[in-house]
């Protein structure tokens, strides 16, 4: 049997007419006494340094942040609104609108604030978190990164988190390359759409961050209706991936607060009741709050859902386990 590393190798650097190279690549992931930790970058030997200190944009993956700070409908994702991505008529109407940026310098700029079904009637992925966020700013009167920063990043020692990447000279200089799948090749990207995770994520095993109650309530399944996440072949491929990622879908999924959560242990994998999603660099994460393992998959390439990303992302949850086992 291949080891850990060699498997990461031969998804990495495939050969062949179908050949789907990965770039850089950083993986993590810790148990809740520390007992385990894994932590390695793979890079280009020519270009990238085997450094697990790069920085990278996470996207998405700040969502869970954002339920950290507040606690249904908008956090779990069926408040009624979308993504431009996630349905026809938005994608129509935004083509009418003419191109545009995809992220603009507000939430209220960015996102059309269309309902598009009931509340509660069923699941899709939507600007809701972020309008969450601006909630935040309005209670607090602070900036949602300040807010964070003082509530979570600082509690958990997470010295290298912003939402101002222009404004920390010292991240920037540890920037990873972007890169997008062209076809076969992998091309860095030299304009991208956008303007310590793990330690985050040990803060929610730990307890640290949250009372036990609240952290119990999170990884539960909160949705009255599943319409949405029941056929995931109703959405295209990279969708696919980047909602469920590396959890098969023969496995039944809802949604908690904060992320995807399986309401059946996946075999070799994460238990029942653990948490995932991902940010559109195939940025990805898990927490299995019931055998307090976290993960994290990090990499800096476009388009979000790629297949052989999820492929190597399922491969270092079954090395993790079977680690720990």
């Amino acid at each position: 049997m291949p080891s850990f590393e060699e498997t990461v190798n031969s998804l990495r650097h495939q050969s062949g007419e179908d050949k789907q190279p990965l770039p850089r690549v950083t993986l993590g992931a810790i148990n809740r006494d520390g007992s385990f930790h894994y932590a390695k970058a793979f890079g280009e030997d020519s270009t990238d340094t085997p450094n697990t200190d790069a920085v990278h944009w996470i996207a998405s993956c700040t969502k869970f942040l954002t339920t950290v700070a507040v606690m249904q409908h908008m956090l779990t994702h069926s408040s009624g609104m979308a993504y431009v991505f996630m349905h026809p008529l938005l994608a129509r109407y935004q083509e009418l609108q003419g191109e545009r940026p995809l992220i603009q310098q507000t939430v209220k700029e960015s996102y059309h604030p269309f309902l598009l079904f009931e509340p509660g009637e069923r699941w899709l992925y939507s600007p809701s978190v972020d309008w969450a966020g601006v909630a935040v700013e309005r209670v607090t009167s602070m900036k949602l990164g300040d807010y964070m920063k003082h509530h979570i990043f600082d509690i958990v020692s997470a010295k290298d988190v912003t939402f101002h990447l222009d404004q920390r000279e010292d991240l920037r200089a540890r920037k990873a390359k972007n890169w997008e799948r062209v076809g076969q090749r992998l091309e860095e990207e030299r304009s991208p759409v956008w303007p310590d995770p793990i330690a985050e994520d040990q803060g929610i095993l730990t307890g640290k961050l949250l009372r036990p109650e609240t952290i119990k309530l999170m990884f539960q399944p909160h949705l009255g209706s599943n319409s949405g996440l029941d056929k995931p072949d109703e959405y295209p491929l990279p969708v696919q991936n980047a909602i469920w990622n590396a959890v098969p879908h023969d496995v039944p999924v809802s949604f908690g607060l904060g992320g995807l959560v399986n309401t059946a242990a996946v075999p070799e994998q994460r238990g029942l009741h653990s948490l995932t999603w991902s940010g559109i660099p195939n940025c990805y994460w898990w927490i299995d709050i019931n055998n307090g393992v976290a993960g994290i998959y990090l990499s800096q390439l476009v388009p979000m859902g790629d297949q052989k990303s999820v492929e190597l992302l399922t491969e270092f949850e079954k090395f993790v386990y079977s680690s720990l086992n």
